[in-house]
């Protein structure tokens, strides 16, 4: 083992015994994440290493911690619900002993992107809604729906806005129509895997923020398809993807066992072209951070 990957190590080792970084400590502990995982991914580490690193957090620290919610993973898949609205809410532990790390975790650029993506989808919609008194709404993965919740908070009249949400956790569903219960007339929740799901109605607009990145290119061109089906003509599509510049990537990985296909820019207009969208109308925007990409296509 190089002496730098070994001070990487400890240094690692050190801010875990300490149950997290101090501020001044973000940047030099985000640098010793890199370092192991660049190594790791060269093979120079073995996996058990890696979980011999892991294993340093107590499983007091996992039960209450965001990065032990994603390692854990409490609902089984990683990106859940509850993790998203935990980033969306900046909710941090009670546990004195660990707060030190959901703070670290929040000021992220990963965590910042999801929830400049929320600010994103309501702004999207509102401009939407600015230039048509009505429109329908197919948000597919729906998860907590905290964005739809604020979203209608902010619109004069609910009803300018009806929204179907496809969305495979049941959890998620629960958790959702709860928190959406004031807009209960004007959302429909269906509980079903967005392969299976399908419908005769056409939607002005299909988002989908948090689904793609866990998907090959093949399936991901194959999902543009599908969605031209559910979408008007003239209607558009919108979704989410991080983008290759993720100053957080290594974190998500190797702390959060946390893993996104990222795609570029170039790459996202590709895949829409191969789907059979025409090349002037693909537009690819991002959020303040740059690191959370959105493909927008016009069908």
């Amino acid at each position: 083992m190089n002496t730098q990957l070994a001070q990487s190590i400890s240094v690692l080792q050190n801010i875990i015994s300490n149950g997290g970084p101090e501020t001044t400590e973000y940047e030099t502990l985000q640098n010793a994440v890199d370092a192991i995982s660049e190594e790791y991914k060269s093979g120079k580490i073995s996996n058990e290493t890696i979980e011999l690193l892991k294993s340093g957090f107590s499983e007091e620290c996992l039960k209450t911690t965001l990065h032990g919610h994603a390692l854990t993973k409490p609902f089984g898949y990683a990106g859940d619900f509850l993790i998203i609205d935990k980033l969306y809410r900046e909710q941090v532990t009670e546990d004195m002993r660990f707060q030190k790390w959901d703070i670290f975790w929040h000021n992220l650029a990963a965590a910042k992107a999801v929830r400049n993506r929320k600010d994103y989808f309501i702004k999207t919609m509102v401009d939407r809604l600015n230039c048509n008194e009505n429109l329908s709404l197919l948000n597919v993965a729906s998860g907590p729906a905290r964005d739809l919740a604020e979203l209608y908070k902010t619109l004069p009249w609910e009803s300018d806005l009806q929204t179907v949400c496809v969305e495979a956790d049941n959890y998620a569903i629960n958790y959702a129509r709860k928190l959406n219960q004031p807009n209960e007339n004007c959302i429909t929740f269906i509980h079903k895997n967005i392969f299976g799901f399908s419908t005769e109605v056409k939607f002005d607009i299909v988002w989908s923020a948090g689904l793609f990145d866990y998907f090959d290119d093949k399936t991901f061109v194959r999902l543009i398809k599908k969605f031209m089906g559910f979408t008007k003509p003239g209607g558009e599509i919108i979704i989410g993807n991080f983008g290759l510049e993720n100053p957080s990537r290594s974190c998500m990985e190797l702390v959060g066992d946390w893993y996104l296909q990222h795609r570029s820019t170039e790459r996202l207009i590709e895949m829409a072209v191969e789907a059979g969208i025409q090349q002037g109308n693909i537009y690819v925007g991002s959020e303040q951070e740059g690191v959370n990409l959105f493909l927008h296509l016009i069908v």
